[in-house]
């Protein structure tokens, strides 16, 4: 594939979950000097705490992994994030492993022993819709980028504190569905157990910049992110 094409992921952050170190040494070899950002996990539930971390704008997994699988782990990302685009690879080649990739959200489906093009290929059509995202205007003033995260005040770029972002995105990533105390620990603590006064003090500062968003609060629920 054409370098000028690859150069497409350069503001892109890919992860890959993949037990097997031969696979995950080619898919590093492969995608790592495209990107903006790479990271790497073993097991699924390294995927889940690697995703909670960082801004992953593609996931690339394996079925088959140790401790949590591709499908549970699939499962639990687009509890969070349901928009979430995935690349699924597998030595099985059978077609319900590809109906149930499909089915819990995976948008690219790639066998072992893995084509180089091919991989690339899936890469770019799996992002090419989060690269037609476009702007969408959630209020008066506040208007988000969803392709690069970024919040617009007044048609200014405006940055929230690291936890505040975390919260606000994920109410984002679920605007208009109801995002439970559960899951904001889940995301932005990284599963600790917090204070609902605590994740409310950061829903007020978060309303403070934001003015004129609408955040409802469900009482000893969540929180839900309304489109105006």
């Amino acid at each position: 594939m054409f370098k000028t094409t690859l150069d497409l992921l350069n503001s892109f952050s890919i992860l890959t979950v993949e037990d097997d170190s031969v696979t995950r040494l080619m898919l590093k070899q492969s995608i790592k000097e495209h990107c903006a950002a790479y990271y790497e996990a073993k097991d699924g539930l390294d995927g889940i705490e690697a995703f909670k971390k960082r801004k992953i704008d593609l996931i690339i997994l394996d079925i088959h992994l140790p401790r949590l699988n591709g499908f549970e782990m699939i499962k639990e990302v687009l509890a969070l994030k349901p928009n979430q685009p995935f690349v699924v690879i597998t030595a099985y080649d059978n077609n319900q492993n590809i109906l149930d990739s499909i089915k819990t959200g995976a948008l690219s489906f790639i066998r072992k022993p893995i084509d180089i093009t091919d991989l690339q290929t899936a890469i770019l059509l799996a992002l090419s819709k989060k690269m037609k995202q476009k702007h969408m205007k959630i209020s008066d003033e506040v208007t988000l980028d969803f392709a690069k995260e970024v919040i617009y005040n007044n048609n200014e770029p405006l940055f929230l504190t690291q936890i505040s972002n975390k919260i606000f995105w994920l109410l984002c990533y679920n605007i208009g569905r109801l995002v439970s105390y559960e899951m904001i620990e889940d995301y932005a603590y990284e599963g600790e157990s917090t204070n609902k006064n605590t994740i409310h003090a950061v829903i007020l500062r978060i309303k403070k910049q934001l003015k004129d968003i609408d955040i409802e609060n469900i009482p000893n629920v969540g929180y839900i992110l309304k489109k105006k």
